[in-house]
């Protein structure tokens, strides 16, 4: 018993190695860390949206938001996913308005998907779509090449650059003066785990694309010696005011936060995550150590605002100071809602 356990046990570390969650490849590592040096530390401001063009009123509110962004200065702006309502057609027409409308931006935007947009498409007021298929148009629509949309584009490193993660080109890496920027492409619904065994193994095989992105995005951070690390992706995983460990986030964002929290405390400098997903705007340091149980000072999650509250927000970028990054919420007056005294 004890020689069969011996075995199963490499068995496992060797088949862990070499499969879908393997470590960086070489010369990808290598290509990268040519690709993203810091550069001068300069300050710089990004816009930073998300859940956007919600139906016919969000779709209406849109240019005013594009509008306010296009004259802001910012030198790109992120959308942290969500292109349309939860119950808004999945149709190719939808697909093909979305990437005229980001095109509209005059600075690069870069997207990273989020549960509207293929996950929930299976319901009946989605068009009873195949999810599966329709993360494969998804992938094609909005990520046909490795530039991000806008009328001055971004060259974005992706993740399918290596072979083993072809599928993966949401993933994304950019930087920045000293910042290095990367999207995950992590959603809602639960990361699309427990709806069924085929999205359960979609879920594995991206969770574990997951984990080699992180590892070569913070590879790249530590061994270029980046000043801070933004990452962006779609879901709320939990985050919800209080401040929690990995083990209290939904079962599907676990794995995830787990190494992701490995790496904060490896990299020891500021690290900030971008998401949306629940539409309130918040700003705050909300996870606690697994094993310290306290708070993780290095990491810093903004929720951008979403939904009916169509605004953005600046993201400053400042190396002169610690804590690296600063934040304004961007109004659009236009689209305050009316109220009445109490």
């Amino acid at each position: 018993m004890r020689h069969c356990l011996v075995v199963f046990l490499v068995f496992v570390s060797v088949g862990w190695a070499q499969g879908p969650a393997a470590g960086p490849d070489p010369q990808v590592l290598q290509r990268l860390l040519q690709r993203h040096r810091p550069q001068a530390s300069e300050p710089f401001e990004f816009a930073a949206i998300g859940d956007q063009q919600y139906g016919a009123e969000g779709e209406r509110r849109w240019p005013a938001l594009q509008q306010s962004i296009n004259a802001s200065g910012v030198s790109f702006v992120i959308h942290a996913g969500d292109v349309k309502s939860g119950s808004t057609l999945c149709s190719n027409e939808m697909f093909a308005n979305r990437v005229q409308s980001f095109n509209a931006f005059t600075m690069p935007m870069i997207l990273t998907p989020g549960d509207n947009e293929w996950t929930d498409c299976h319901r009946e007021n989605n068009g009873s779509y195949d999810s599966l298929e329709r993360l494969s148009y998804l992938r094609r629509a909005f990520y046909p090449n490795n530039q991000s949309f806008g009328q001055r584009k971004l060259t974005l490193s992706q993740q399918s650059e290596d072979s083993r993660y072809a599928n993966y080109v949401e993933n994304a890496m950019w930087s920045q003066a000293n910042v290095l920027f990367a999207t995950a492409h992590v959603i809602g619904s639960n990361n699309n785990l427990g709806r069924n065994a085929e999205n359960d193994r979609e879920y594995d095989e991206r969770n574990r694309a997951n984990f080699n992105w992180l590892k070569t995005v913070f590879s790249v951070a530590r061994d270029n010696a980046f000043a801070g690390v933004v990452l962006t992706i779609q879901a709320n995983p939990g985050f919800a005011g209080s401040r929690v460990r990995v083990a209290q986030l939904e079962q599907g964002m676990r794995d995830f936060f787990f190494h992701l929290e490995d790496e904060i405390i490896v990299f020891g400098r500021p690290v900030l995550l971008i998401y949306g997903d629940s539409h309130q705007f918040r700003i705050g340091k909300p996870l606690l150590g697994a094993r310290s149980g306290q708070v993780i000072d290095t990491f810093m999650g903004l929720e951008v605002p979403g939904s009916s509250d169509v605004h953005w927000v600046r993201v400053r970028v400042n190396p002169a100071k610690p804590g690296l990054f600063s934040f304004e919420h961007e109004d659009i007056p236009a689209h305050r809602p009316a109220q009445q005294r109490p």
